[in-house]
């Protein structure tokens, strides 16, 4: 089946909806633009015409099949390259996407090159196709009053840049505090100084890889691969693998008895090649590696999960529009159960204390722009919900974590979607600009450091 990368008008809102819940189509973003909304997808290439004839307009952008197997085959190539050059693992000197062995090795170099600095953490819950996973934590010293970030990566498969940026990110920070030396990219640099601030004053836990079994198939077999891959269900074929992660955290999983009927991103199927939510909420390893980890270092007060792509900052909420007047209207109340989801509209919208909206925008205007200095990119800074509501997210799981149970802290959580939808192969981008993208969102995530060090 060739799949095609396409922009999409319709008449309305409404209609637009209509392209996930009743055409099936993979809706990445939204944008609104003086011509009406634009929503980019990807369908199966024979139903372009088909969409036509209901009313859209829809732009070819790319066929990616055949552009995404190149990418696959320039993977293998740089890689065995590095194997034969003696740098394997090393993603400063990487001419591509590090595999999944390769962000382990990475691990183990940093353990092995800057002792004293670097925790490489096990993670307790091996793969389903038993991959021992590990994060790691740069500090010098510890303490329960030292104020920690958290990023993760690769949650989905077909996204293969994050755990790349975070290796970066990790290696150059690592480099620059043991010689002394500012971080340079683009217009953006970091001083000695401020380097020396983050690693003595914060603990940076950086999970680069969540989903390696999915990152592995994506990879190796199938680039469209989004999900994990949990077993299909006795009697199912394999359309029935997998997981998506982050629909599995336990944050209004069950979206039929929480939301308003056909709103919800999500779904009850095994076979639903996109957004299967397991069959209960943290059922997944690779769920339940991220919430250990939380867990672990309750001291974590900001959480950044990199996905690909739109240059966005996403906060909380992604279930529905945010006010800040009621309390009661919340994600704890099942009086609005079967009420939430329904965009723009005064029945439900979701608790957000005002001072929270205040700092989420406020860090996430700092990360934009530190991003903007590197070549330019502007990445907007705005709530999760979209054109579609999310349950189940990292990002607000970990938010809702303290409203929950009060003994935890208060976790101000990001998705950061790097990467412009207009590149070749957007989820995997040709790796000569994915080398800009790991710059530009590494200059993000350091801001936020940097910030976050000074309230220390």
């Amino acid at each position: 089946m060739a799949l095609a990368h396409v922009a999409v008008t319709g008449r309305d809102r409404r209609h637009l909806s209509e392209l996930r819940n009743k055409f099936r189509a993979v809706v990445v973003g939204v944008q609104e633009t003086r011509h009406g909304i634009v929503v980019d997808a990807y369908i199966p290439a024979e139903r372009i015409d088909w969409l036509r004839q209901k009313g859209y307009s829809v732009k070819l952008l790319e066929e990616i099949n055949a552009p995404s197997r190149v990418r696959q085959d320039q993977s293998r190539a740089a890689a065995e390259s590095r194997l034969k050059r003696g740098r394997y693992g090393d993603v400063i000197w990487a001419g591509g996407y590090l595999t999944v062995d390769e962000v382990e090795a990475a691990v183990v170099l940093g353990e092995r090159n800057h002792p004293g600095v670097f925790e490489r953490i096990a993670l307790p819950h091996r793969t389903w196709e038993k991959r021992q996973c590990h994060a790691f934590r740069i500090g010098r010293g510890t303490g329960k009053k030292r104020p920690a970030v958290c990023f993760l990566a690769g949650v989905h498969g077909r996204e293969w840049g994050g755990p790349d940026i975070l290796i970066y990110l990790g290696m150059r920070l690592l480099r620059a505090y043991r010689d002394g030396e500012s971080i340079r990219l683009g217009h953006k640099v970091f001083t000695p100084a401020q380097i020396r601030t983050i690693v003595e004053k914060l603990d940076v836990i950086v999970f680069p890889q969540v989903n390696p079994d999915g990152r592995y198939f994506s990879m190796e077999r199938y680039p469209w691969w989004r999900k994990n891959r949990r077993p299909a269900p006795k009697g199912r074929g394999s359309k029935s693998i997998g997981v998506d992660i982050n629909r599995n955290y336990p944050f209004l999983w069950r979206f039929d008895r929480h939301f308003a009927p056909n709103t919800v991103d999500s779904s009850f199927k095994p076979s639903d090649y996109e957004s299967y939510v397991g069959p209960r909420p943290a059922s997944e390893p690779e769920t339940r590696n991220v919430i250990w980890l939380l867990d672990r270092f309750p001291n974590i007060q900001y959480l950044v999960d990199l996905h690909s792509y739109g240059e966005t900052i996403l906060h909380s909420w992604g279930g529905d529009e945010y006010q800040s007047d009621d309390p009661h209207m919340s994600f704890l109340n099942p009086q609005y159960d079967g009420k939430r989801g329904r965009i723009h509209d005064n029945v439900y919208r979701e608790y957000l204390p005002a001072a929270d909206v205040v700092l989420a925008s406020r860090m996430g205007k700092q990360m934009s722009g530190a991003i903007r200095q590197v070549r330019g990119r502007d990445y907007k800074v705005k709530p999760s919900v979209g054109l579609y509501p999310t349950a189940g997210a990292s990002d607000d799981y970990a938010f809702s974590r303290h409203f929950v149970d009060r003994r935890k802290g208060k976790i101000i959580a990001y998705t950061l979607e790097f990467g412009r939808s207009r590149a070749s192969t957007p989820f995997h981008p040709p790796y000569d600009e994915m080398r800009k993208v790991m710059r530009e969102v590494t200059a993000g995530l350091l801001e936020l450091c940097v910030e976050l060090a000074k309230e220390t």
